[in-house]
């Protein structure tokens, strides 16, 4: 049956990623086109003539807004007393400011030189070298005069109907998968353990009904919310839950654990599912209604280090892997390093939430500096190979400095070539992989016999419990996609990789339409650190860099990793949903 049925779940989720990814490239290129609009109600106007523009003329702002003679501005000047990037306008926490680029280029307010950014109000004049703008306000002079500001701009809205066939199609999709592959996991489980089906179909019930709750829920709390990053979670949990319970509780006849023992493993993975499915409505809330997140840069920038340094000192695990990044509370063990990413990201859209002065920048680098110390120091190469790539992004996106970018890129290539020099696990991994192609040795057979059961799957696979993943180690948590593709094919496994593409996809979407830098940012760094993840967890199981040690999110086993995608999944849909009234409403 599980050989037939194999057939059924394929297609369900290969039209399951096509319509998510054909609906997805369309509104982004959509929003691409309609979407990057000045604020509605806000502009600069030219108080006085210069070279470059006439008195009275208006200047759009956008969320963020460079002033200067670079051609990369986006108000530019002719003028010999105004520097390439001279000032910087932007809208931060429900209002604008203005601060200068550079300690060298004086920007006035009102005639009065600042040193710090300084909150903007209606008919402030902003000096700019010898050119005077006014900041104007429409909503706030509305307000003086006791007036209610009207806005006939028409908002442009992604056309419903080119979506009114591609998600309901999708949602069938995904539930038909959840309901066909759990009652198909339920028939392999034997039928005397019967406290193991009723826990396992409990777990299903109540998964289908929590997700199918959100979806249509959570729209309706949340007007802008998007549903498509709702269904994607959906669908990685279910592979997640699936091959978690297929993997405890199928073919371990020679095994040594009892039915009991086999149900304490996946609880400690059902309980952080749980747990983090309670929370993640309150924090798309959240951050959707309020701007908490902007107020805990700071706080995040001294937890992170702490996090590693907590995790360095009290940190236990398989010294044979490598590292030793767990801690033990009460019985359960936990991963802090997880949870740093999110504090990470949160930092990093603090940081970068403007075109940042070179002088913020050697703040963070020197801050980053320290993390990525300790991140080696644990070691866990996996994290660093994630957050480097995740942090060059929102850098080079959000400050256009292409050059320093690439020093950057240097510098973690001379970090990689430290860490291979100093530590043995990394050594062992880097042999195994150059060495995948001519014998099979101790550093490599992990990969290998992935390979190989990948190689059995073929396209469609051999059918859910039909694998052999006995002989692979760590098969439910490093090597679980070679698992789901001997099972359910390659077809299965490329549309894990489209699902994560669809994950960035999604968070440019929202990237292009968040109303300040902040959003923009921390929705860019979630989607990137997302598919770099499993990007590279994917690369090295089929062996095209060496292995990490990183998890697949939402699929492999681990609390602490399922904690956090799923959180940073909700701080996702938040960033979504968030609409600042009277600017930059989509």
């Amino acid at each position: 049956m599980s050989y037939l049925v194999r057939y059924l779940l394929v297609i369900l989720i290969v039209l399951f990623v096509w319509l998510l990814l054909s609906h997805s490239i369309a509104e982004l290129r959509w929003n691409m086109k309609n979407s990057v609009l000045p604020s509605r109600g806000y502009f600069l106007m030219a108080a006085d003539p210069t070279a470059s523009m006439n008195e009275g003329m208006s200047l759009p702002l956008h969320h963020t807004t460079c002033i200067g003679t670079s051609s990369s501005c986006d108000i530019r000047m002719k003028s010999n007393l105004t520097a390439k990037r001279h000032a910087i306008i932007y809208f931060f926490d429900g209002d604008w400011f203005v601060r200068a680029s550079s300690v060298k280029n004086p920007v006035y307010v009102n005639g009065v030189e600042i040193q710090h950014p300084v909150p903007l109000e209606n008919n402030d004049i902003i000096g700019i070298g010898e050119t005077s703008l006014v900041f104007v306000n429409e909503r706030e002079a509305a307000t003086e005069a006791m007036l209610t500001y009207e806005d006939h701009t028409n908002i442009p809205q992604y056309p419903k109907g080119k979506s009114s066939r591609r998600l309901p199609g999708a949602y069938l999709s995904v539930n038909l998968f959840t309901i066909i592959s759990a009652s198909l996991l339920l028939r392999f489980i034997p039928s005397d353990q019967t406290k193991s089906i009723k826990i396992v179909s409990l777990a299903f019930l109540v998964f289908f009904v929590i997700s199918n709750l959100y979806y249509f829920v959570l729209p309706l709390i949340l007007k802008n919310l998007d549903r498509v990053l709702l269904l994607i979670l959906s669908q990685l949990a279910v592979l997640g839950m699936l091959f978690q319970v297929r993997l405890e509780l199928i073919s371990n006849a020679a095994t040594e654990k009892s039915p009991d023992e086999l149900i304490g493993n996946l609880n400690a993975q059902g309980i952080s599912l749980l747990i983090a499915y309670i929370l993640l409505p309150i924090i798309t809330i959240l951050v959707a209604r309020t701007h908490l997140l902007e107020r805990v840069g700071i706080i995040c920038a001294v937890v992170t280090p702490l996090l590693l340094i907590a995790t360095l000192v009290f940190g236990n695990g398989l010294d044979s892997h490598g590292a030793t990044l767990w801690i033990s509370v009460g019985g359960m063990s936990m991963q802090l390093t997880e949870f740093a990413k999110i504090t990470y990201l949160i930092v990093l859209a603090s940081f970068f939430k403007t075109r940042t002065s070179r002088k913020n920048q050697f703040i963070f680098a020197g801050w980053a500096a320290l993390v990525f110390l300790l991140i080696m120091m644990l070691p866990d190469l996996g994290s660093a190979m994630i957050l480097l790539p995740t942090t060059l992004l929102v850098y080079v996106v959000m400050t256009s400095e292409y050059l320093t970018t690439l020093f950057i890129l240097l510098g973690g290539t001379a970090m990689g070539s430290l860490a291979f020099a100093l530590f043995p696990h990394v050594q062992r991994r880097i042999l195994g992989w150059t060495t995948l192609w001519v014998e099979v040795n101790d550093n490599n057979r992990q990969i290998v016999y992935g390979l190989q059961a990948i190689a059995r799957g073929g396209l469609f696979g051999r059918g859910l419990g039909n694998g052999s993943p006995g002989g692979i180690p760590l098969a439910n948590s490093d090597m679980i996609f070679s698992i789901i593709c001997e099972e359910l094919g390659l077809l299965t496994g490329l549309c894990i990789v489209l699902l994560f593409i669809i994950v960035w996809l999604r968070a440019a979407k929202i990237t292009i339409a968040s109303h300040d830098g902040f959003s923009s940012s921390l929705a860019l760094g979630i989607g990137t650190l997302s598919f770099v993840e499993a990007a590279i967890v994917i690369s090295g199981v089929t062996g095209l860099v060496p292995l990490t040690g990183a998890t697949l999110p939402l699929i492999a086993r681990g609390g602490s990793s399922v904690l956090t995608i799923v959180f940073l999944f909700a701080i996702l849909l938040g960033l979504s949903a968030r609409r600042e009234k009277g600017a930059f409403q989509l």
